[in-house]
C-alpha cells in the first residue's frame, strides 16, 4: 500500500541546479541535513528522472555502490527518513520498491530550463547561473559522478543554444550589446560553436565594432587551426563581407559618431529584424515600414540592409520622385540597374532578361514582366540572396509595385526581401500600394509595421544615451521632459537636436535657459525645436570645406540612392574622389550607406543643402545639368 501522506501541508521545495547547489524550503534556505552531500544527490537524482521516479535497486547502485545491499539499505532509507523529516512526510513517496519525488510545490532550476528552451530563449537563459550541479561530487559514489558529468555536458551544450538564441532574439530587438554578451557566455561554454561566432560577429558589426568583429573571428579560426580544423565557408565568407568596406577605411583618422541605439518599438524591431533573417534563410518576405516625416523610417531600412549585406545579400535601394508616380515602372526600371551586376544575373532566363531589358512606359503586359522579374529574383537568389528598397515608395508608380508583389507572392521560396518606407497617411498611398498594406502577412509572407512617435520614457532614454554634456540627473530630466514636449517623439528631431546640442555650446546654452525667469514648463524653448534642427544641419554644412560642400550640393540635387557618376560629372571631381568626400560626410551622418550606395540621410539634410546653401540661379543651374547629364547617359 502507498504510505499515507497529506499533500496540502507539503512546503514548498526548490532545487537549484545550474550553477553551485541549493535548496530553499518555503523560501528560506534548507536545513543543514537537506544539504548533506548524498541527500542533496538523492534530491536532484530524483526531480530530474522520468515522472521524479527511480527504483531502489537502482539508487543504491548508483549513490552506495561499494557498500553492501544490507547497509545500502538502510543508507538509503536514513536518508529518506530525514529528509521527510525536514521536507514533510509526503514528499518522497514510496510505491513498493519505487520512489517518487511529490511534484506539488516543487521548482526545479533545470526543469524550468528545459520547459522555456523553444519557446522563450531570454527567459531559459536566465536560468542559468553556472555548470550543472558545479563543485559538487561525491566521493565514494562514481555512478553518480558520471551521470553528473554527462548532465553537465548535455547542459553546457544546450545552454550555449540557449545563449545564442536569446542573443539572436537581442538582435532582433535592436540590442547589439546584449546580443554580444549572450554569444561570449556561449562561447564560453562551447568555443568552438559556430553559431555563437556568427552571432558574435554580425553583433559587433551592426554596432560598427567591424574591427572587433574581424579579429574575433581570427582569434576562433587560431583556435579551430589548433585543433586540426577550420572555419566554415559560411562563416569565413561572413568575416570578408565584415572587413570588406572600402569607403570605410579611406579616411584617416577621423572617427565616426557613434549611432544613436534604437529605442523603444521593441516589437516592431524584433517583427522586421525577424522577417530580414527569415528572409536570407527560408524564403521571401515583404516588409512595409509606415511613418510620418522624421519617425525613423529610413534609419530602419537602412538597418535592415546592412543586415542584409551581412547575410550575403545583393542590394538595391531607390527614393522615386514625386514625378515617377505617373511614370509605369520607373521604380522597377531604377532597381533592375541596381541589380544589372548580380552574380546570379547571368543564369536568369534570356527571354526574361529581354523583357525587363526592353521596359518603357508603354509597357502593358503585366503579366509578362511579372513572370521576368520572378524568373530574375529565383536566378539571382539561386547563388546569394537579394534585397530590393524602396524609400517612399507612397511616390513609387503602381505598376512596378503590383509586379514585386505578383512576383513575391509567386516565389515564395526565393531568398528575396523587399523592404518599402511609406508615409503612414492612406490619402496618400497609392492603389497598388494600399493592396500591398492589405496582402501583406496574408498572401504575401511579410509584415507591415507603424512607427508611432515615440513616448515620453522612450524619449527620456535617448536623451540620457546621447546627452553626457548635461552635468546632472536634474538636468537631463527637464531637457527630456522638454524635448518630448517640443518634439512629441519625431525621432529625427530628437536626434537631430541631441547632436546639435552635444556640438554647438550656444544652442546648449539656449536650450538649457529654460524656463526663462517667471515662466513655466510650458514656457516655449527659446527657438522651436524644427526651426533649431534646420539651424543644427545649416551649422553642419558651414563646417564643411567647399568641396565637401559641393558634393554635397549635387548629391542633393541628384536622385536616391547617391548617383556616383553623376555628381563627379557635376563637380568635375574623380568619381573616386567623391565617394572618398562621401564617405567623410557619412561619418558627419550628412549621408548613409547601406554598404554599396550612399543617400542623403533624411529629406530635411536635402532640403537644407537645396534651399539654404544654393541660390535660386546655383538651383536651376545644378538641375538643369543634372537632366542633361542623365538624358545623355539614356541615349548611349
Amino acid at each position: 500500500m502507498p504510505e499515507p501522506h497529506r499533500v496540502s501541508e507539503l512546503p514548498s521545495l526548490q532545487i537549484h541546479c545550474l550553477g553551485a547547489p541549493t535548496v530553499r524550503v518555503d523560501g528560506r534556505p534548507a536545513p543543514a541535513q537537506v544539504l548533506w552531500h548524498k541527500h542533496l544527490a538523492l534530491l536532484v537524482y530524483l526531480a530530474l528522472s522520468p515522472d521524479r521516479t527511480r527504483s531502489r535497486p537502482h539508487l543504491l547502485g548508483l549513490l552506495w555502490p561499494e557498500r553492501p545491499e544490507a547497509l545500502a539499505r538502510q543508507s538509503l532509507n536514513g536518508a529518506v527518513r530525514r529528509l521527510r523529516a525536514e521536507l514533510g512526510s509526503g514528499r518522497i513517496r514510496s510505491e513498493g520498491e519505487n520512489l517518487t519525488l511529490a511534484e506539488e510545490g516543487l521548482d526545479v532550476d533545470a526543469l524550468r530550463f528545459e520547459a522555456l528552451l523553444s519557446r522563450r530563449p531570454a527567459a531559459a537563459a536566465a536560468c542559468l547561473t553556472g555548470d550543472f550541479l558545479e563543485g559538487f561530487a561525491l566521493d565514494d559514489a562514481r555512478p553518480f559522478d558520471d551521470w553528473a558529468d554527462q548532465q553537465r555536458e548535455r547542459y553546457r551544450a544546450r545552454s550555449a543554444a540557449v545563449w545564442t538564441a536569446a542573443g539572436e532574439e537581442a538582435l532582433n530587438a535592436a540590442q547589439p550589446a546584449t546580443a554580444v554578451d549572450a554569444a561570449t557566455r556561449a562561447l564560453a561554454l562551447q568555443p568552438h560553436a559556430e553559431p555563437a561566432m556568427r552571432l558574435l560577429m554580425r553583433a559587433l558589426a551592426w554596432r560598427d565594432d567591424r574591427t572587433g568583429a574581424v579579429a574575433a573571428f581570427k582569434r576562433f579560426a587560431d583556435q579551430l587551426r589548433e585543433e586540426g580544423a577550420s572555419p566554415s565557408r559560411d562563416l569565413a565568407a561572413l568575416a570578408d563581407r565584415i572587413a570588406q568596406q572600402p569607403h570605410r577605411q579611406r579616411v584617416s583618422n577621423e572617427q565616426p559618431e557613434p549611432k544613436p541605439p534604437l529605442v523603444g518599438r521593441a516589437r516592431v524591431h524584433r517583427e522586421v529584424f525577424t522577417a530580414v533573417t527569415e528572409a536570407l534563410e527560408h524564403g521571401s518576405r515583404a516588409i512595409l515600414i509606415a511613418g510620418d516625416p522624421g519617425s525613423g523610417k529610413t534609419r530602419l531600412l537602412h538597418d535592415c540592409v546592412e543586415r542584409l549585406t551581412l547575410g550575403g545579400a545583393v542590394v538595391t535601394t531607390v527614393r522615386p520622385f514625386e514625378s515617377d508616380r505617373e511614370t509605369p515602372w520607373s521604380t522597377l526600371r531604377a532597381l533592375l540597374r541596381g541589380l544589372a551586376r548580380a552574380p546570379g544575373r547571368a543564369a536568369a532566363d534570356p527571354g526574361a532578361l529581354a523583357v525587363l531589358d526592353s521596359l518603357t512606359p508603354a509597357s502593358h503586359d503585366h503579366a509578362a514582366v511579372t513572370d521576368a522579374l520572378m524568373a530574375l529574383l529565383q536566378g539571382i537568389a539561386d547563388e546569394q540572396p537579394v534585397g530590393l528598397g524602396v524609400h517612399d515608395a507612397h511616390l513609387s508608380d503602381d505598376a512596378t509595385l503590383e509586379v514585386v508583389g505578383a512576383a513575391l507572392t509567386r516565389a515564395p521560396a526565393a531568398r528575396c526581401c523587399v523592404i518599402l518606407t511609406s508615409l503612414n497617411a492612406l490619402p496618400q498611398m497609392t492603389r497598388s500600394l494600399l493592396w500591398l498594406r492589405r496582402e501583406i502577412g496574408r498572401r504575401i509572407p511579410g509584415v507591415a509595421v507603424t512607427l508611432e512617435p515615440l513616448n515620453e520614457a522612450e524619449t527620456r532614454e535617448l536623451v540620457v544615451s546621447q546627452s553626457a554634456w548635461c552635468t546632472s540627473d536634474e538636468a537631463r530630466d527637464r531637457l527630456a521632459r522638454r524635448i518630448y514636449f517640443e518634439t512629441h517623439g519625431n525621432a529625427f528631431l530628437i536626434v537631430t537636436l541631441l547632436r546639435a546640442l552635444t556640438t554647438a555650446s550656444s544652442l546648449r546654452d539656449e536650450a538649457l535657459a529654460w524656463p526663462p525667469p517667471g515662466g513655466t514648463t510650458a514656457s516655449p524653448l527659446p527657438i522651436s525645436v524644427p526651426n533649431l534642427a534646420r539651424r543644427a544641419i545649416s551649422t553642419w554644412v558651414a563646417e564643411l570645406d567647399p568641396v565637401s560642400r559641393a558634393v554635397l550640393q549635387a548629391a542633393s540635387i541628384g536622385p536616391s540612392p547617391i548617383d556616383l557618376d553623376l555628381v563627379a560629372t557635376l563637380t568635375k571631381l574623380p568619381r573616386a574622389r567623391v565617394e572618398d568626400i562621401l564617405a567623410q560626410l557619412e561619418r558627419r551622418r550628412l549621408v548613409a550607406c547601406d554598404g554599396e550606395r550612399f543617400a542623403i540621410i533624411a529629406p530635411l539634410v536635402a532640403d537644407v543643402v537645396v534651399n539654404e546653401w544654393l541660390v535660386p540661379g546655383e538651383r536651376r543651374n545644378l538641375r538643369t545639368r543634372a537632366s542633361e547629364a542623365l538624358a545623355a547617359r539614356r541615349r548611349t
